[in-house]
């Protein structure tokens, strides 16, 4: 263990913690254990363990939070281990008490988490735990074809809603485009000639007048299709793309 990390995690806990009993001056005590995982998958340097104390007496309720730990993983690999300090007055013999842990990215990103609590401290449960966590499966990306892609922004500019009409949308299917620039109807066709390589146009419009920032979200987003030479999805996004700079930014809607 990496005391000097892990004290410094501490020290976070502690005052934490210290609002709540600090001028009674409560003993503390502490929940210790080890974290891991079966996938052979390295942990990312810049990882966070988070494991927490709960109450978890009420079935069906909000678990009420005694205690939060959060120790970066500094690059060390599982098993982490912890000691996550709890002040003695919380707890109550006929309560039961959980634990739960969780790996996160830098970003906030959900990587790895318990699957279920691990009972500690009352009902003949002592205070250590070996916790298993379990991946977190990341969502599948959507579909390019015959999925409706909301416009989302155009370089640097929001997408406009004119009153009463219909926003900007594309959809894409069997080599065909139809949507909308937020006013008038944009139909046309699309080519994809190798993957994530997406040619699209000559498109047609009606001929509808606008308001004159619809018209000008119109004449970008017509541009964009004709520019655009790539793709890129993540999860329900989709980027338009000319080389490696984005042009439009859009996201998938579901209708039920």
């Amino acid at each position: 263990m990496h005391s000097s990390r892990l004290g410094l995690s501490l020290l976070s806990s502690l005052l934490i913690l210290a609002g709540a009993h600090a001028a009674s001056g409560t003993p503390l005590d502490h929940v210790s254990g080890s974290v891991g995982y079966h996938e052979r998958i390295a942990l990312p340097g810049d990882a966070t363990l988070t494991v927490e104390l709960l109450d978890i007496s009420k079935v069906g309720a909000k678990t009420e939070r005694l205690a939060r730990l959060s120790l970066p993983s500094g690059g060390r690999q599982l098993p982490l281990a912890f000691e996550l300090p709890y002040y003695q007055a919380d707890i109550q013999p006929n309560h039961r008490y959980g634990v739960r842990a969780m790996l996160t990215s830098s970003g906030g990103e959900l990587l790895f988490t318990t699957a279920q609590h691990a009972a500690v401290l009352t009902r003949g449960s002592g205070k250590q735990v070996q916790l298993e966590l379990q991946q977190v499966q990341a969502k599948s990306d959507t579909a390019l074809e015959n999925t409706y892609w909301k416009l989302v922004a155009i370089g640097d500019r929001l997408a406009q809603v004119q009153p009463n009409e219909r926003e900007a949308y594309v959809l894409l299917l069997d080599g065909r485009v139809s949507g909308s620039s937020g006013c008038n109807k944009l139909m046309g066709g699309y080519t994809l000639r190798a993957p994530n390589e997406l040619h699209v146009g000559p498109l047609n419009s009606t001929r509808v007048a606008c308001l004159p920032g619809m018209m000008d979200q119109e004449a970008s987003l017509i541009a964009v299709f004709a520019r655009a030479t790539r793709y890129r999805i993540s999860g329900d996004r989709l980027d338009l793309m000319e080389g490696d700079k984005v042009l439009a930014h859009f996201e998938a809607r579901y209708f039920k």
